[in-house]
């Protein structure tokens, strides 16, 4: 039987710390991902025009390409070499995994491991919509 509590995020129980998560944000999935409870229906406001995937290209080599690679084969100057398949994003094989809501979370919040810098302090919501365009757009087909 589990005695304990959890307090401003801090999971304590009789035996002390055992996690934290911050309030009023979703746990991280096994992948160390959080994502939003909707994020498998979160739909992208945008539409994959000449205009918003130019901006999303931008923000894309501004903020992702040395990780991902100029095309997104994961082969950036800083890519994880241990993660580079999971940081491939023409893969269609994946899409099914990572629609536009996902995609959205994973750039605003990152992870720790393989490392994804949160960019919500960082880009406005646009721009993180963009660069989901962006992103989908470099999928093989």
């Amino acid at each position: 039987m589990w005695i304990g509590t959890i307090i401003g995020g801090l999971t304590i129980s009789t035996i002390g710390l055992v996690g934290y998560q911050p309030t009023g944000q979703a746990p991280a999935t096994p992948a160390g991902w959080i994502l939003g409870e909707d994020a498998d229906e979160k739909k992208n406001p945008l539409t994959a025009d000449a205009a918003t995937l130019a901006t999303g290209k931008a923000v894309y080599n501004s903020k992702c390409a040395d990780c991902h690679g100029p095309a997104g084969l994961g082969d950036g100057p800083d890519a994880d070499p241990e993660a580079r398949a999971d940081m491939d994003l023409t893969n269609p094989k994946r899409a099914g995994r990572n629609p536009d809501g996902v995609v959205y979370y994973k750039v605003l919040n990152g992870r720790r491991r393989p490392k994804m810098p949160a960019f919500k302090g960082e880009l406005t919501e646009q721009q993180i919509w963009s660069v989901v365009t962006y992103a989908q757009s470099l999928r093989k087909k």
